[in-house]
């Protein structure tokens, strides 16, 4: 069993540049003690009730004020950005300041379906938008759109996927994040409550099933499976990372638990081919950085499915 403290292999780690500004903040807090002084009521929040609220990035509270204000003028110019560049239409959920202007977080409409984000520039002297100014970390976008359609090629192995962590769920003490945090914060390509995934080192694959998508946006699961051999691909490229949290506020997280749901896992047969890790949490969430790794935190990491 490994127990360690992953501070930069989290949901939030995914957010590239957004975790990138926040890093400096991050690394000087005190990484999972509740009870020094006020940094539980501060910083956080049980996962119960974590919906994204309280996210911060790095000198952005100027720009979180704009960013707010002129929502409907980034949502506008976000929809038009995400149908022009990458097909897809998009509902944007959350704008959050950053130092240049705003990071923003959409959710793709029907399938392939996944999370990202994009960044907005602002005008600080003018306090305006600038419409003309969006742009996106490389290939973050890309990697989303291909975890949905990778969802939705091996369609019936993430349904052993999605059965299993649900199975957990109920079996044990434990809990996945909250959707609404999911749509607010979240920005891993294909994410549900208990998992996400993320294939981007499988880049001649991704180059060439986006590149069927982009040319027809209403390409169907099936002709997309006759494009893509899900057998042929090296698994170890395919990370699969199952997050979940004790369900109770005062509950701690065990290498007993921790162990039943890696033997249950080792059992199951038909997920998708990967490389997986399971990770196990205490009941809270760092609000002003969506991470839910602390020192408590156990992992196991490595679980390959051939």
């Amino acid at each position: 069993m490994i127990k360690k403290v992953f501070l930069t292999i989290s949901l939030s780690l995914v957010l590239g540049g957004c975790m990138t500004m926040n890093q400096e903040r991050n690394d000087n807090e005190t990484n999972g003690d509740y009870t020094t002084g006020d940094a539980f009521d501060d910083r956080y929040v049980s996962v119960n009730d974590y919906t994204g609220e309280g996210y911060d990035l790095v000198n952005g509270e100027k720009m979180d004020v704009i960013a707010n204000e002129k929502f409907a003028e980034i949502e506008e110019a976000m929809k038009a950005f995400f149908l022009e560049e990458y097909k897809t239409e998009v509902i944007v959920h959350n704008v959050v300041g950053n130092v240049d202007g705003a990071t923003v977080f959409v959710e793709s409409v029907g399938e392939p379906h996944f999370h990202t984000y994009a960044m907005i520039g602002i005008d600080r002297q003018e306090d305006e938008i600038i419409p003309d100014s969006i742009w996106t970390q490389s290939s973050q976008v890309e990697q989303g759109i291909f975890s949905g359609l990778l969802a939705m090629i091996m369609d019936e192995e993430f349904t052993v996927l999605d059965d299993f962590v649900e199975g957990i769920a109920d079996k044990h003490p434990i809990v996945g994040w909250r959707q609404e945090a999911i749509n607010n914060v979240g920005s891993t390509g294909y994410t549900t409550p208990y998992y996400f995934i993320q294939p981007m080192a499988l880049r001649d694959e991704m180059t060439e099933i986006n590149r069927l998508y982009f040319k027809n946006p209403s390409i169907s699961a099936d002709e997309l499976k006759n494009q893509f051999d899900k057998d042929a691909y090296n698994a170890n490229y395919f990370t699969i990372s199952i997050q979940v949290y004790m369900d109770e506020e005062d509950s701690q997280p065990t290498e007993t638990l921790l162990d039943k749901i890696v033997q249950e896992f080792k059992a199951l047969e038909g997920v998708p081919r990967g490389n997986y890790s399971i990770s196990l949490h205490d009941n809270y969430v760092n609000k002003l950085s969506a991470e839910g790794f602390q020192d408590n935190s156990l992992e196991e990491r490595d679980l390959i499915r051939e």
